[in-house]
């Protein structure tokens, strides 16, 4: 089994307002590009289903450069590998079944969780745009809803090339996520000492200011995901979970445009 020679605590620590930085910062791209660029996009005849993974690829695509480079300085510096700054060690199999029994009691939480979905927007206040692409309302039930309400603007079945744009956007968004918010920031917090986990996971959930309607599953996923590269210093088993995660979610879409 090959070892990681990464020590978290060698790495330069970040305070709390470079911290709150950390997570505001890309918090603020996305809010901009998901609230205020793509309803202009909509209003000028774009159908959400499209403008949505395009505008989420191209801000993407940043986000996945910067932690890779400020990784590689940083493993420059220790002395490491990329790969051991980017919190790749390999795991043996009593971690992996560590992390995957914890990932799935956090699945099983988040998926109860989706109960509360509704009565939160409710007492909250929250409401999901128009603007925004069906699969992001939890209100909405693909399965049984009429393809014509779900993209009035737009013919789903038969669009096989949106299989290969989600396909993209997909992996943009766990790389970011993964590489960004846990192996880029989550060892530069541990100078926070055992509830680093705890605020990057709480924090990583109200990152997702532009729909903060799906807080309830955010959170109880976001602090799972966290607890597990915080106890194995590896993101693999966070990256596998939750490639499997969104590849169901937008399962329902595949399925829409083939069916």
């Amino acid at each position: 089994m090959e070892k990681s020679s990464f020590n978290w605590a060698e790495v330069k620590q970040l305070n709390l307002f470079q911290i709150s930085l950390a997570f505001a910062i890309p918090s603020a791209i996305a809010f901009t590009g998901f609230r205020v660029v793509l309803p202009m996009v909509y209003n000028n005849g774009a159908a959400p289903i499209v403008a949505w993974p395009v505008i989420a690829s191209i801000m993407l695509a940043g986000f996945t450069l910067a932690p890779i480079v400020m990784m590689r300085r940083e493993a420059v510096e220790l002395g490491i590998s990329l790969k051991e700054r980017m919190c790749l060690k390999p795991l043996d199999r009593k971690q992996w079944i560590f992390a995957v029994l914890v990932l799935t009691g956090g699945l099983v939480v988040a998926g109860a969780s989706a109960s509360i979905v509704p009565a939160w927007i409710s007492v909250s206040g929250l409401t999901v745009p128009e603007y925004f692409p069906f699969f992001l309302n939890p209100t909405v039930d693909p399965m049984a809803t009429p393809l014509s309400q779900l993209s009035p603007n737009f013919q789903i079945k038969g669009a096989y090339w949106l299989i290969g744009l989600f396909a993209v956007t997909l992996f943009l968004n766990i790389l970011v996520e993964e590489l960004y918010f846990r192996a880029w920031l989550l060892p530069k917090m541990i100078s926070l000492g055992g509830i680093s986990w705890v605020v990057n996971g709480v924090a990583f959930a109200f990152y997702h200011t532009f729909q903060l309607w799906l807080l309830p599953q955010l959170i109880p996923l976001s602090l799972i995901m966290a607890f597990v590269v915080y106890k194995t210093r590896s993101i693999w088993p966070a990256f596998a979970i939750h490639l499997i995660v969104n590849s169901l979610n937008v399962g329902a879409i595949i399925f829409l445009i083939v069916a």
